[in-house]
């Protein structure tokens, strides 16, 4: 069941949408870029994506949403997606097969802007936004398989934890490669119709360019007040759309958006903790480790020492350590288990950790965490009567906020509404709710 919200001002139903994490990569949190191929055969419920992405579709036919505007999906469909758009596959008529490169946008040398020897100046990322669907020729295409399969061979596939030995300037042949990619879809794009079948405008919702609005001016003092006057929007209708898209608050999104790119700068920078502060738009560096404590439970300088050493080599996988490891967390989910001790205790890094539990598992540390924390509450929902607040401090988080956030994104509604109209199964009998 999806989590509806109602938006009285605009008079539309609003679902709760699925915020993805900021990592390219599901095992390594330090990649610049990863490759994967996917397969979709159903609609897929609303995604904010924190991570600029292309997908490029080589087979299928379905219906693709992007930021409120329906576009067609077929053979040689190209698609490039801005950090904080939203995206939702909205009818899959036959199934979609795709290629996904996600990458840091704001890491690319000069893509946003730069200029070009005729001192033209030039945006690559902007027109993107106003035409994020392409439609390619065969020639077209069969250049833009290419880029991506050099890009393929260079960090491997993802979902096969194909952890490729790093060559020689990899992130600089890398970042060349999406170079190529940015500048190609720029070169392809054509204008884009916005009529729907009769002919008629198709009324565009203004409201999901909030999102990006914030995330491009996180480093000013963003407020309600300012965003009211750009969107023409009162304060009240803009931070309850804010909750009823992303389930948070609006100091707690723009809280969100600036850990993440705390991180990102913490990861590929050297950048000092006070000059990360400012360029993410914290008052000062103790502001900034104060947060960075209470979401990460790490330091900035503690993240920055475990990702931003460079020398993981991934070995072939120990089975016999794998289920010992699995083990240990089935045993230890409910206490205050994080990644960094489970690395010391079995004497490895956080990559192999990630590595060996996607392999085993097909979770990485944190869903599978998540996962059974999850689980665990739901059975204590239906079988006590304990206040949620205990059930989130019993399953092992130490924020409710946190247990609240991850209960709507794996069971697609709320703890108080699962314990209202879900019914504990015992063998084959089945406890019925109280008249």
């Amino acid at each position: 069941m999806s989590v509806v919200c109602y938006n009285e001002v605009m008079g539309k139903d609003i679902r709760l949408h699925e915020i993805q994490d900021q990592y390219c990569s599901s095992y390594d949190k330090r990649k610049l870029c990863s490759y994967d191929v996917e397969f979709i055969d159903r609609p897929t419920k609303p995604l904010i994506h924190q991570t600029a992405r292309f997908w490029f579709f080589m087979k299928g036919k379905g219906t693709l949403v992007v930021e409120g505007t329906d576009y067609q999906i077929k053979e040689n469909t190209f698609v490039a997606i801005l950090p904080w758009e939203t995206t939702e596959i909205s009818v899959v008529e036959e199934p979609l097969h795709f290629i996904k490169i996600i990458y840091k946008s704001d890491f690319l040398t000069d893509t946003k802007s730069f200029y070009n020897p005729t001192n033209e100046f030039i945006s690559l990322l902007e027109p993107i936004s106003q035409n994020p669907v392409l439609y390619l020729t065969d020639d077209e295409a069969e250049r833009i398989r290419g880029i991506m399969n050099s890009i393929k061979n260079e960090v491997g596939t993802d979902s096969l934890y194909d952890n490729v030995e790093e060559r020689t300037l990899s992130n600089i042949y890398v970042t060349n490669k999406l170079m190529e990619l940015l500048i190609d879809f720029n070169r392809y794009m054509k204008k884009v119709d916005l009529k729907n079948r009769d002919g008629e405008d198709v009324e565009l919702d203004n409201r999901y360019l909030i999102f990006k609005y914030i995330y491009s001016h996180i480093a000013e003092n963003i407020t309600l007040t300012k965003l009211s006057e750009v969107f023409y929007l009162s304060e009240s209708t803009i931070s309850r759309y804010i909750t009823s898209v992303t389930g948070m608050s609006f100091s707690d999104l723009t809280r969100e958006m600036r850990i993440t790119k705390a991180t990102d700068l913490l990861t590929y920078t050297s950048l000092t903790i006070s000059d990360i502060a400012s360029l993410v738009g914290f008052a000062d560096a103790s502001h900034l480790i104060k947060v960075f404590n209470e979401k990460l439970e790490l330091s900035p300088s503690q993240y920055r020492r475990i990702y931003k050493v460079q020398d993981h080599i991934f070995s072939e996988k120990n089975k016999s350590f794998g289920f010992e490891l699995i083990s240990y967390i089935y045993d230890h989910f409910t206490d205050d288990l994080k990644i960094t001790d489970v690395a010391d205790k079995f004497k490895t890094n956080i990559v192999d950790i990630n590595m060996t539990l996607l392999y085993l598992t097909e979770k990485n540390f944190d869903n599978l965490l998540n996962y059974l924390r999850i689980n665990k509450a739901c059975e204590l929902l239906l079988s006590s009567d304990a206040a949620i607040i205990d059930i989130a401090y019993e399953v092992g988080y130490n924020n409710p906020k946190t247990f609240t956030r991850n209960f709507e994104r794996l069971k697609n509604t709320t703890p108080g509404e699962f314990r209202k109209t879900t019914n504990l199964q015992v063998g084959s009998e089945s406890i019925p709710e109280e008249e």
